[in-house]
């Protein structure tokens, strides 16, 4: 469900579809992805697929592969239905099944891959995404500060990401 604050400082439509992120959030994904060379991303809870519409198109310039589930696409917007619907499935993600298929998926695509974790309880996503993290992989937590807090965190098997284009985001990224 989308945050209160989330009203205050997103709200954005980077390419004409609403998105739970804000414009620095789309900044750092965006810089993540170049510096990273991203070639894959899993985008774990989808809700009205701004996020993913902007992945889709960066992926149609530079073949980057994008996947994207979500427990109900009841809020799914009907252009991205109608367009990327061959990309998001409706599935648990916090399912163990699910979590396997993704897992195998993950590993038949090109590295390095973007797993961003914002469905329900991004805590419990950080941490069952965590291990289908390779070297190089970048895993990625939104509403930081907003839904979970730094106690919630302290125990990620991962390296934790300081950088100065996170600090104003509602973002924290992990690599192994």
């Amino acid at each position: 469900m989308t945050s209160p604050l989330w009203r205050h400082t997103g709200a954005i439509w980077p390419i004409g579809v609403s998105c739970s992120l804000t414009w620095l959030d789309l900044g750092a994904i965006a810089h993540i992805i170049q510096a990273g060379q991203i070639r894959t991303v899993l985008e774990v809870g989808v809700e009205h697929g701004g996020l993913a519409s902007y992945l889709r198109a960066t992926g149609l310039y530079t073949g980057m592969i994008y996947r994207g589930i979500d427990i109900t696409l009841n809020a799914l917007n009907t252009v991205v239905r109608t367009r990327d619907l061959s990309a998001i499935d409706e599935r648990d993600a916090w399912d163990d099944r699910t979590i396997a298929e993704m897992r195998d998926w993950l590993a038949a695509q090109p590295a390095p891959a973007l797993i961003i974790c914002d469905g329900g309880d991004k805590v419990r996503e950080l941490h069952l995404y965590a291990p289908l993290i390779r070297p190089g992989d970048v895993l990625l937590g939104h509403d930081f500060h907003n839904e979970y807090v730094e106690a919630a965190i302290d125990d990620m098997p991962l390296v934790r990401m300081r950088a100065d284009w996170l600090d104003d985001t509602m973002l924290c990224a992990f690599h192994a």
